[in-house]
């Protein structure tokens, strides 16, 4: 059952569930396609389960599901990019910075897909690095806009507020973990160790988080 189903996997099928329920009437289109993208993410995340002991089994990069999430990182830039979009427009007149965010990482994306040895087959690193990075960027701008805004918010119930905590506590987080993988490993002494709770912990994080936000949304559309 955990083979089928790993803990990450259940967290993104509830968050989903609760995606469904909460924004399924939603007005604003940035949160409503978040549907259909939670339905994408448990769409990979189910699908890349076999590739996982057809790799092991045979380690050739056709058997890889390094393609899945090359398809799904254009699913993530685009809508993260639309929703950061979304939020910072409140405060600033964002297209220019997101337009920007979007050509780059696409470019590198492309890039990558030229360069790599395998294409599609090779795990597109250096995009997810660079989209990471921006996105903590982004996340951290949006609070400063909102330490600036005068307009009182309760971040308790804020939505856009807990959205952007769980993607900044997932991308720095996964920074974090990419770049010193091998010393935290040499930690532990052992070449054999299964370091992937890690990442485990950081997606329950980010999509609790994210549940919150669209039960927080759901709640003021309900009372307004």
């Amino acid at each position: 059952m955990h083979e089928l189903f790993p803990a990450y996997v259940v967290a993104e099928l509830i968050c989903f569930i609760i995606a469904f329920i909460c924004l399924y009437g939603e007005k604003e289109i940035a949160w409503k396609v978040l549907i259909p993208f939670m339905l994408i993410i448990c769409i990979a995340e189910i699908g890349s389960i076999p590739f996982k002991a057809i790799y092991r089994a045979n380690p050739i990069p056709s058997n890889s599901n390094a393609w899945i999430f090359n398809i799904l990182m254009l699913f993530q830039i685009s809508v993260f990019s639309n929703m950061f979009n979304h939020l910072f427009k409140k405060y600033i007149s964002s297209k220019p910075l997101i337009i920007t965010g979007l050509a780059a990482l696409f470019l590198i994306y492309v890039y990558e897909l030229f360069t790599n040895k395998n294409g599609l087959w090779d795990y597109n690193s250096e995009t997810n690095s660079v989209m990471s990075v921006l996105f903590i960027c982004y996340s951290l701008y949006y609070y400063y806009l909102l330490l600036r805004d005068e307009e009182y918010v309760n971040l308790n119930s804020s939505p856009a507020f807990w959205w952007v905590t769980g993607t900044l506590f997932f991308f720095f987080g996964k920074t974090i973990y990419d770049q010193f993988y091998d010393t935290i490993k040499s930690q532990f002494n052992s070449n054999t160790i299964d370091l992937s709770f890690i990442t485990t912990i950081l997606i329950i994080i980010l999509y609790s988080c994210w549940s919150y936000a669209f039960i927080c949304k759901r709640w003021i559309t309900l009372n307004t």
